[in-house]
């Protein structure tokens, strides 16, 4: 219970927040905000000891029992970690905002409730074990990151970073949605933890190859994978904060999250883990290599980022089979890999959510991030560079800093996962390769990081504002975070025994995995890793000191960019939409209504194909009554006659007598309740026809068209036919099955007596909230194109 409180205290809190937007108390929304992740952090690490001693929480609550789709949530080792990042990072992001965002140009209760929305839904990705749960706060995670990264809206490259972030991961969402309907289709459950406990059964399934490559597929669009990777350099348009919570500790780390939550069921096969591998070492690759040469620090932590994911995304590959019962004797070297990556990414989390504070930092005292305009500020602002460059030498895989152990571990599971069954000797090289080389381009660029900014002569010529001290409050929440940097490379092991092992643990559900934990040390020896790394040093030194080679950036052609490729592809599917619309929508309501009733025959026609026409065994005719023959003939005759009449009025009224007598018929057929809610309709809808038509300008007739009075006639007769084909089919009662056993069972199973108010209430219940959604969408929209002013010499203003 207490899981959902936290997440009611959230939403809470953010409508506190709200309710301060156009007051007074608008500039105090940050500090309100900060409630939601200190009270989230608070509880999160009061169970670190209840977890760590095999204990879960969990919440359960029926929904929507018959499909498997219930509100169940679970806090175990893996959502433990995932939850303390999300919340503790979230702190320092909270606060760091306080002093980055201006209470005077910024819209503050907007920015964090939008900041809180995804605080929420991050938490519900990790804390959900119902995959249609995970997936509805998936999709809350790009929506909420869309309001983000374009909260300074007035900024096209805003609006363009969100659009093709939010395009790219909900892309990527719905695949993974049809991956996980897949698993249920298989399994019959959308329980996660049941889902891992039927490997076997979803192995051997047909759909399993699918419902895997689907599932990865939304992984590697969340986490920024090559070749979807594009979107996170332009989601650097947000603010700072925003960078440094969605975009380096949390929502990047999502695909990561579930990857490792479902290693069970997709470690299952060689080619999956081939497919995680050389996907994470790619991305490695064209992260690093891209890095080096931007020149917007926050550029190049976009693409560091980039890279350290395609790392990460490495050694869960070569992590997936540690429990594969065909590889048995390796199981220790490849969970030992899974531990790294686990590890690797805790450590990502802090120093790189540091780097973007500090860069947000020089940015907001220098007024620019272009290290063509930066340099020797390490005299101004001493405290951000030693932040930073703490961070950076982190990053680099430096001795006395978190990450160079995790760096060390990268390399461990490249070598000694190289030595198994499963890659042969060339494999294990490339692999060794690819980490070496994009660990080069790794070191060179946290150099950068470092050289750039803090170092040479300060250009105050250049600068948009020259920096008078450093960044006062900014710095509060990045010298709180680095302080772990050093602080884990000396206790690395209380992380890896009370944090991920309980993680590696619950993912595989084996309480004997604990008893295999690595053991984290600095000095391993002279090994492979060690001349590896002292490699990376010497050459990274180099390329640092020798720039020369940069010119190799200039050869590239951007043609072949994958960025060039998406505009270009956007370009496309704009044009042939604007082709589509315009040959479609052209003002003629007859043409839309002949394309519906098109695709209507199409799809009924094709069922009726696939299902053949059954044999008629029976079928009832009601005698009708002179009075009643007399009525229809009217309603035949009216109809016809509508066909040709070209006065307005007369079609009106003409209209409002066939609805009128189909009333009678109902009156005839013993159906009061019909008749009198069609004559209530007709009534209306007439009236209001003839209101209309009578204050409208009377418009000159065209003649009428041959053709088209013979497309209507036609679609008239064919609707005709199907609705009789229907009639007689549902009078074969060997072609459904009996509902009397419903009728029965109406109090059990829908919770009333009378099954027909039964159905009218559910349906009538399930129409009130799509019809809701649907005036809540079109309010929406009213309401912006109220608020929205189109500039003067604006090209869209209308002349």
């Amino acid at each position: 219970m207490a899981l959902v409180w936290l997440f009611f205290m959230i939403i809470v809190v953010m409508s506190i927040v709200l309710m301060t937007m156009n007051t007074k108390f608008s500039r105090f929304a940050g500090w309100l905000s900060l409630i939601a992740p200190l009270l989230s952090s608070i509880y999160f690490i009061s169970k670190i000891k209840y977890i760590y001693n095999g204990n879960s929480v969990t919440y359960f609550k029926e929904w929507i029992p018959i499909i498997d789709v219930n509100l169940d949530l679970r806090l175990d080792g893996l959502s433990l970690i995932f939850a303390l990042l999300i919340s503790l990072i979230g702190a320092g992001v909270f606060l760091y905002a306080i002093y980055y965002l201006s209470h005077e140009k910024d819209n503050l209760p907007r920015f964090y409730t939008y900041l809180l929305m995804f605080m929420l839904a991050m938490l519900g990705v990790v804390l959900s074990n119902n995959t249609i749960l995970l997936y509805t706060f998936w999709e809350l995670t790009s929506i909420s990151s869309f309001l983000l990264i374009s909260y300074w809206y007035q900024r096209e490259k805003s609006q363009e970073g969100a659009l093709k972030s939010f395009l790219i991961t909900v892309f990527g969402g719905m695949a993974m949605l049809v991956g996980l309907i897949l698993l249920y289709s298989i399994t019959g459950t959308n329980t996660i933890t049941e889902q891992v406990g039927m490997v076997d059964k979803i192995f051997e399934s047909p759909w399993f190859v699918l419902a895997v490559i689907l599932i990865l597929l939304g992984a590697f669009t969340k986490s920024a994978q090559f070749p979807f990777h594009i979107w996170l350099p332009d989601a650097m348009e947000a603010p700072t904060p925003v960078s440094a919570y969605l975009h380096s500790a949390t929502m990047v780390k999502a695909g990561l999250y579930l990857l490792l939550r479902f290693t069970p069921i997709i470690g299952q096969s060689e080619w999956v883990v081939y497919t995680v591998v050389t996907i994470g070492l790619i991305t490695l690759l064209v992260g690093s290599f891209f890095a080096v040469n931007k020149k917007d620090l926050k550029a190049m932590l976009a693409y560091s980022t980039i890279s350290q994911l395609g790392m990460i995304m490495t050694m869960i590959g070569l992590g997936l089979l540690a429990l594969n019962n065909g590889f048995k004797a390796d199981n220790e070297i490849f969970l030992a890999s899974l531990f790294a990556a686990i590890f690797h990414l805790i450590n990502h989390a802090i120093f790189k959510s540091v780097l973007f504070m500090g860069v947000g930092i020089i940015d907001h005292e220098t007024g620019t991030r272009d290290v063509n305009k930066l340099g020797g500020l390490r005299t101004i602002m001493p405290i951000t560079a030693v932040v930073m460059t703490i961070s950076a030498l982190s990053m680099a895989g430096i001795p006395l800093f978190n990450g160079f152990l995790s760096k060390e571990k990268f390399f461990t599971s490249l070598v000694e996962t190289g030595h198994t069954d499963i890659f042969n000797q060339t494999m294990s090289i490339v692999m060794i390769t690819a980490g070496f080389v994009g660990s080069i381009f790794t070191f060179v660029y946290c150099m950068k990081l470092i050289k750039e900014p803090f170092f040479g002569k300060i250009k105050q010529e250049q600068l948009p504002k020259v920096p008078r001290h450093d960044g006062g409050g900014l710095l509060i929440a990045p010298f709180i975070i680095v302080l772990f940097v050093p602080v884990i490379f000396f206790v690395p092991n209380v992380l890896g025994e009370y944090l991920i092992g309980p993680a590696l643990r619950d993912i595989f559900h084996d309480d004997q995995i604990m008893n295999h934990i690595p053991h984290i040390k600095a000095w391993h020896g002279f090994t492979v890793e060690l001349f590896l790394t002292l490699g990376i040093y010497i050459i990274g030194i180099l390329l640092v000191l020798l720039p020369k080679w940069n010119v190799i950036y200039s050869k590239i052609s951007k043609q072949f960019e994958i960025n060039t490729l998406y505009s270009q592809g956007m370009r496309l599917l704009d044009r042939v939409s604007t082709f589509l619309i315009q040959g479609i929508m052209n003002n003629k309501l007859n043409q839309y209504l002949h394309i519906i009733y098109v695709i209507f025959f199409v799809i009924i026609g094709y069922g009726i194909y696939q299902v053949g026409i059954y044999d008629i065994a029976y079928y009832h005719i009601t005698e009708a009554s002179t009075f009643e023959i007399i009525i229809l003939i009217n309603i035949v005759i009216t109809a016809t006659a509508l066909m040709f009449i070209r006065e307005r009025m007369t079609m009106t009224i003409l209209n409002g007598v066939i609805g009128y007598s189909i009333a009678v018929v109902f009156i005839f057929m013993k159906a009061p309740d019909l008749a009198l809610t069609q004559l209530v309709i007709e009534t209306i809808t007439t009236v209001l026809f003839l209101l209309v038509f009578y204050h409208l300008p009377n418009v000159q007739k065209d003649n009428p068209n041959v053709l088209s009075e013979f497309i209507k006639l036609a679609i008239s007769l064919l609707m005709a036919v199907f609705v009789v084909i229907f009639v007689i089919m549902m009078q074969q009662d060997s072609l459904f099955d009996k509902i009397s056993y419903y009728y029965a069972n109406a109090d059990e199973l829908a919770g009333v007596k009378n099954i027909v108010n039964g159905i009218l209430g559910d349906f009538r219940a399930l129409d009130t909230m799509l019809e809701g959604i649907v005036i809540l969408i079109a309010g929406l929209g009213i309401y912006t194109l109220v608020k929205f002013k189109i500039r003067k010499g604006d090209p869209n203003e209308r002349k």
